[in-house]
């Protein structure tokens, strides 16, 4: 790891006066990237969110100097975009409600379930980045290095910096329309950053990631017995947002039942919790994107007509890759610069046969595909070039580029590369072990997550292959249903067309 990157440890504070659950939090999230902060009562809480800056707090509701909720109320008058979770004891989990009212982010009982501890922690973290991590427009061509920059100089990126900077102050309903792994996330983050709202929560849902069974449950909340399994009340995200940003991400994928009750929230502002009589009100500004043609939809009837010229309140369009041609090396660049901070290496450069090589190809998955791509590539990578050879099969091995020669200054720093080198492992034959070994030995902060996205990858890639792309069949090989399929390749960056050829 880099010595920038060993400053910005992840900070999670634990506050709770039993010493079992606070080694519990150390147990779990050892080697994790998250330091793991402490405090027993509700003033040394206070103290400890003053002057060390969590990044999320876990919140036990029973404290023995103070009520937790108190402890929570002078959190959010400290920092309003710290993300809370609340742990409680109590089966009746009136505390906690009252808490989730106040805007925590959830809650868990005791004790404490692993992997749901695992889950709510990781969603805190990534609330808390989507608030307070600034997108950085940069139109450049030397942009500064940040997780969150929306890079690009070309004429639609243009439009797209514009259009944000047009919308953001505006209280309205934004359309991000664009292809899979376009950055549609971002735009919403910049638009919410530069509003009115930036102060009050953001909060993101993925439409497609989650069942539709639950999707109701987790916009609009449940009363306790509403359903099979609703063993006590859950508040939902359009309220735990109340005078917030909400981002709906794939909202083409929302079912119709669905639709008619987003639509109530857009235009009457009111809504109701699943299996529940009281009428809610609702203050909170929707961004959406989506990948589809709603229009088409809307003609199919899959597609409310209404809600969709409510959620268009104003469009804003990310173009695909394969249409910013221009932008094309900077984005190599800067990705190689990022990769390099990650995995702690020194490439100075990428080969003019790598650059060419990554320019031709179409890139269904555009930049997050890019993105993943150069990754792979500089962690497969040695010397200071990053010569073609370092490329995924899925990039270098298309038989329909027509490529230039190399550069033979190129070529001689490539043949020193491989004469030092002892062995480079094909990322097709590599086997789990060594894949945990090679992320182990890159140090990575998030060792648990790249094995895992790297395993679904090579998973599904070769379920789709071997199902000639039909995701429906490789669902139903897999065990998953087709929603899932579906989401899992758009976010890993698979192209479909690609490995059907």
């Amino acid at each position: 790891m880099s010595e920038s990157s060993s400053e910005l440890t992840i900070k999670l504070l634990v506050i709770d006066d039993e010493p079992a659950i606070v080694a519990l939090f150390r147990h779990v999230f050892v080697n994790s990237g998250i330091e793991i902060l402490s405090a027993d009562s509700g003033s040394t809480a206070i103290e400890a969110i003053k002057t060390k800056q969590p990044d999320a707090v876990m919140l036990d509701v029973l404290l023995p100097d103070q009520d937790g909720l108190d402890v929570f109320r002078k959190i959010k008058t400290i920092d309003t975009q710290l993300p809370v979770v609340v742990m409680t004891s109590s089966r009746d989990s009136h505390t906690a409600i009252q808490a989730m009212q106040l805007g925590a982010l959830d809650y868990l009982l005791k004790p404490l379930d692993v992997r749901s501890l695992n889950k709510v922690v990781r969603q805190a973290l990534d609330v808390r980045r989507m608030m307070v991590e600034t997108v950085e427009i940069d139109a450049t061509d030397q942009p500064t290095i940040s997780s969150s920059a929306m890079i690009g100089c070309c004429e639609g990126m243009q439009q797209v910096y514009k259009a944000i900077g047009r919308v953001a102050a505006q209280n309205i309903s934004v359309l991000i329309r664009g292809e899979s792994g376009t950055g549609k996330e971002l735009v919403a983050r910049a638009i919410f950053q530069n509003g009115s709202r930036s102060e009050k929560p953001f909060l993101a849902i993925n439409c497609a990631a989650i069942p539709e069974a639950l999707l109701e449950s987790e916009l609009f909340g449940h009363e306790k017995g509403s359903f099979t399994g609703a063993d006590r009340q859950r508040i939902g995200k359009i309220e735990q947002c109340s005078g917030g940003t909400l981002f709906l991400d794939e909202i083409g994928d929302m079912d119709a039942t669905l639709q008619s009750k987003l639509l109530r929230v857009l235009q009457e502002k009111q809504f109701q919790r699943v299996g529940g009589n009281e009428v809610l009100t609702a203050d909170v500004r929707i961004l959406a994107a989506t990948h589809r043609n709603i229009e088409q939809l809307c003609k199919e009837g899959k597609f409310r007509e209404d809600l969709f010229y409510r959620l268009n309140g104003y469009s804003i369009k990310l173009p695909p890759l394969r249409d910013r041609v221009d932008d094309i090396e900077l984005l190599i660049d800067y990705f190689r610069k990022t990769a390099n901070e990650e995995l702690g290496k020194e490439l100075k450069a990428v080969a003019p046969d790598a650059i060419a090589k990554l320019k031709q190809y179409d890139w269904p998955g555009n930049i997050r595909q890019l993105q993943n791509v150069i990754h792979q590539a500089v962690l497969q990578s040695y010397g200071t070039v990053l010569v073609a050879d370092f490329l995924p099969t899925l990039v270098s091995g298309d038989p329909n580029l027509a490529l230039p020669e190399p550069d033979p200054s190129i070529a001689q720093v490539k043949e020193q590369n491989q004469a030092n080198a002892e062995s480079v492992l094909e990322p097709s034959a590599e086997s789990v072990e060594h894949l945990i070994a090679r992320h182990r030995i890159a140090n990575s902060p998030t060792l648990y997550d790249d094995v895992i996205e790297e395993v679904e990858r090579k998973l599904l890639a070769e379920m789709l292959d071997q199902c000639g792309g039909n995701q429906t069949e490789a669902a139903k090989r897999l065990g998953i249903t087709r929603t899932t399929v579906r989401s899992k390749v758009n976010k890993l960056g698979i192209g479909i067309r690609r490995i059907v050829e």
